[in-house]
């Protein structure tokens, strides 16, 4: 069986910093860009682990989403910034910048 992306966080964190580095991104910007995109692979795995259990509880789901998205969407609106995507948009119109 191959090795899971989960074992491989280092090298795939690497390999990223180094793939943004032969372009016209600084060393530690690439590093940045990298980390960004590896840091929330626990959450990743996390919900893999959650969703392959049939008997999980409405709250089992519902404290694990909280958390998921308290923690992946800010590392993923970052990397796109560091990488030149620009500000993140309501591209849903849900007021996602208004105050609930």
């Amino acid at each position: 069986m191959a090795d899971s992306i989960f074992d491989k966080e280092q090298a795939i964190q690497e390999r990223i910093q180094a793939a943004f580095e032969t372009s016209n991104i600084s060393k530690d910007k690439a590093y940045d860009i990298s980390f960004h995109m590896t840091d929330w692979f626990s959450d990743i795995s996390g919900m893999q682990e959650l969703f392959s259990k049939e008997d999980l509880s409405n709250d089992e789901i519902r404290g694990f989403l909280i958390t998921f998205l308290a923690h992946v969407p800010n590392h993923l609106n970052a990397a796109s910034k560091l990488i030149g995507l620009g500000p993140i948009g309501d591209v849903f119109e849900l007021g996602i910048f208004e105050e609930d």
